[in-house]
């Protein structure tokens, strides 16, 4: 995969990331802290949680194809990068608070969750467009040896 193509498919990834990012932050608002309102500088957060949490998505571009341990591995060092850099921007932007452990553990186990529902997502629609692929591919062969004959 070229690195376009890998651009191409960490930034598809943004919106159903951020999209995710909404659903937890009201989950988690409404059990941490049901009573705070915030103004509209509060709609910046998810997307720029989701932003920071491509660069790890970004940097573990790969030329050659992995094999499937190697796949693996890079997505638990993926999970790992994007778990640290967003508990500690989180603890940096005041959003999280070091004694509140409960809603510190919330927020890691909602990243695992996104993480594991965007590949989830992402599987699904490589799977879609792998049927749409062979689907085309077959209706060209039988026109071409329809052609042929």
């Amino acid at each position: 995969m070229s690195f376009k193509e890998h651009l191409k498919s960490v930034m598809s990834q943004f919106f159903v990331i951020a999209t995710l990012i909404n659903l937890a932050t009201f989950i988690l608002g409404e059990i941490f802290r049901p009573d705070e309102r915030f103004g509209y500088d509060a709609f910046l957060s998810p997307l720029i949680y989701a932003a920071i949490s491509l660069v790890p998505m970004l940097c573990m571009y790969s030329k050659k194809e992995l094999t499937i341990k190697q796949h693996i591995f890079r997505e638990l060092l993926q999970l790992i990068a994007i778990e640290v850099i967003l508990i500690g921007f989180g603890l940096g932007a005041k959003c999280l608070a070091p004694e509140n452990i409960s809603l510190t553990a919330s927020f890691a186990l909602s990243i695992l969750v996104i993480y594991v529902l965007v590949l989830v997502i992402a599987w699904l629609l490589d799977v879609k467009t792998a049927r749409q692929l062979t689907s085309e591919l077959k209706s060209f062969q039988s026109r071409v040896s329809n052609m042929s004959e």
